[in-house]
């Protein structure tokens, strides 16, 4: 998505969810999954019409961080219907991807160098059959060995920071909690 210029200073600190959509350049659907979800954050006031009250600093947060990670804003599947697929604009920044190949390298340095799948699923909180898939489709890089997958620990990390894995729809808690905190870490860099 292209860059569009906000005059901040026109804008009110709170907003509803009408001028949310406008701002942000996204449908009306759009906003109610990021509203109803807490992906933005808002205060929902009860009533039938306006009930959403954003304040425009979780706007401005929300577009910096959709510029950098626009698969943890996207719509589960079925949101806008069975026609739609939600597409990614494209890769991380080399610098971001860097880093959140270190973050994944570090959090992984107590494994041995090769998992199998029981160790990933219990690391991940993904099923068998997910990693298994994963495997057989060659997404995720490994070998088999006696019908059991083995799967080399810089693979592992290499995957973690594909877009493949980064856009899945519904993720695990693990998932979620170590995108979360590698974001914080990004802040704090900055």
């Amino acid at each position: 998505m292209k860059y569009q210029f906000i005059d901040w200073d026109s804008i009110p600190d709170v907003i509803n969810k009408d001028q949310f959509y406008r701002i942000c350049h996204i449908s009306k659907s759009t906003a109610l999954h990021l509203l109803k979800s807490g992906k933005v954050p808002c205060e929902w006031t009860g009533k039938k019409t306006r009930c959403y009250k954003i304040k425009k600093e979780d706007v401005k947060e929300y577009l910096q961080t959709r510029a950098v990670y626009p698969e943890l804003y996207s719509a589960p599947s079925g949101w806008y219907g069975n026609h739609y697929v939600a597409k990614l604009s494209k890769e991380l920044p080399e610098e971001v991807l860097g880093c959140m190949h270190v973050y994944y390298s570090k959090l992984l340095k107590d494994y041995n160098d090769v998992l199998t799948v029981k160790e990933v699923m219990d690391l991940t909180g993904y099923a068998k059959t997910t990693i298994n898939n994963w495997c057989n489709r060659g997404y995720l890089k490994s070998f088999r060995k006696r019908q059991i997958f083995y799967i080399p620990k810089i693979f592992l990390v290499d995957f973690f920071c594909s877009l493949t894995f980064r856009s899945i729809t519904r993720k695990s808690m693990w998932h979620v909690q170590t995108l979360n905190d590698f974001q914080r870490k990004m802040k704090q860099k900055r």
